[in-house]
């Protein structure tokens, strides 16, 4: 095993060195278990097998070096059911951050005091003012077209989050709506979010974005979970919150896709019961 679609890299992730270390560290650990005369099935060397970047990394590359960004894009809009008429892609990111909106820790900070566990509670009195309650969220992936903000989360065998540290309600799919809705200040564009997850886990309700999917069709809910942004905020700038199976995202970027790592990318999601 090595690790595939290199030049790719440098061009979706910041900063690519320290990425590129750590997906190379899971293949190296992985085919070192893989080698011995009794291969290894713990868990710390075999990360590789589960490692959610690396699945967004190769579900993602064929867009990354596509020439056909835009069509690549419209055909995944088709597919969370959003009608595809973008016209130019102006960024794609991988593991991209984002800081918390303002008026989000300045919400948290007057909340902390309800925490249910104590030493949580009695933290933020000892924090200086400018500190951070919550670090920045990741997307896994995001698209900005013309139009839209587009932000992926992609899950594998896990569930979305259900917590920060100082806010024990805080899920990711809010937190992606939250720090979209922050940009669509500075833009304009539309936000939409995607969940990307392997229809098995989502038809079968057994995940927690299961539900939260099918709440946040209704504005109200997500409201409810970001409480400081105003119902007309959520309402006017946020295109929805969709699910994508991640088997019809892979298939649809590989459909078209030339590369001579192609082979071994199709192996890999095999192996993986996705393909």
């Amino acid at each position: 095993m090595r690790l595939l679609f290199k030049e790719a890299v440098r061009t979706c992730f910041e900063p690519p060195a320290e990425r590129r270390k750590k997906l190379n560290l899971w293949i190296e650990n992985a085919n070192s278990a893989r080698s011995m005369i009794k291969p290894s099935l713990e868990g710390y060397p075999n990360q590789y097998d589960k490692a959610e970047e690396l699945i967004t990394f190769y579900t993602l590359a064929p867009l990354v070096l596509s020439m056909n960004r835009v069509g690549l894009t419209n055909r995944m809009l088709s597919l969370a059911k959003v009608s595809p008429f973008e016209e130019s892609v102006e960024e794609v990111a991988l593991e991209k951050q984002f800081k918390p909106p303002k008026e989000y820790l300045q919400w948290l900070r007057k909340q902390s005091h309800n925490h249910p566990v104590r030493y949580i509670r009695e933290q933020p009195k000892t924090h200086r003012s400018n500190r951070r309650l919550e670090g920045n969220t990741h997307a896994d992936a995001y698209i900005r077209t013309d139009k839209l903000l587009i932000f992926f989360e992609i899950k594998f065998i896990s569930d979305i989050s259900i917590e920060t540290k100082f806010n024990p309600a805080r899920n990711q799919l809010a937190r992606l709506v939250d720090v979209g809705l922050e940009e669509n200040k500075e833009t304009g564009k539309e936000v939409l979010v995607i969940l990307s997850a392997p229809r098995r886990f989502y038809e079968t309700r057994s995940r927690l974005y299961y539900y939260k999917i099918k709440e946040y069709e209704n504005p109200e809910f997500i409201h409810a979970d970001l409480p400081w942004r105003k119902i007309s905020e959520i309402k006017d700038n946020l295109l929805g919150v969709r699910w994508i199976p991640l088997e019809d995202l892979i298939t649809e970027l590989y459909s078209d896709f030339s590369h001579k790592d192609k082979d071994e990318a199709i192996a890999f999601f095999k192996e993986r019961r996705l393909m």
